[in-house]
């Protein structure tokens, strides 16, 4: 019976707790997203995703080859997906906008 109560007052605490991890996350995410611009380096976005915290959770091609590229700073907070999609050419940053719900691929 112990057990049970103690669970339940864990689950209450983390009802509590979660809608305010979740907002803190996802404004961190999005007022980064807001600082880079395109026409950026590479090398300053990387610079202001590392002043918040933050980094690229999935990349696709490689800026050093000078290839076409796409990457996510995903909210580990969100069911049904938060992210921060940038696009670059090379070291160039290319378009930058905020991705909600099921336009993440997986």
């Amino acid at each position: 019976m112990k057990l049970l109560v103690k669970l339940i007052q864990y689950s209450i605490v983390l009802v509590m707790i979660y809608p305010l991890y979740y907002v803190w996350e996802t404004d961190k995410i999005k007022s980064a997203c807001l600082q880079i611009k395109p026409g950026m380096s590479y090398n300053n976005t990387l610079v202001i995703l590392n002043s918040f915290g933050l980094g690229f959770s999935r990349m696709n091609g490689d800026h050093a080859q000078g290839e076409k590229w796409l990457g996510l700073v995903e909210s580990k907070a969100s069911f049904k997906g938060y992210a921060c999609e940038i696009r670059g050419f090379g070291s160039q940053i290319a378009g930058v906008k905020m991705l909600k719900g099921k336009q993440i691929a997986p």
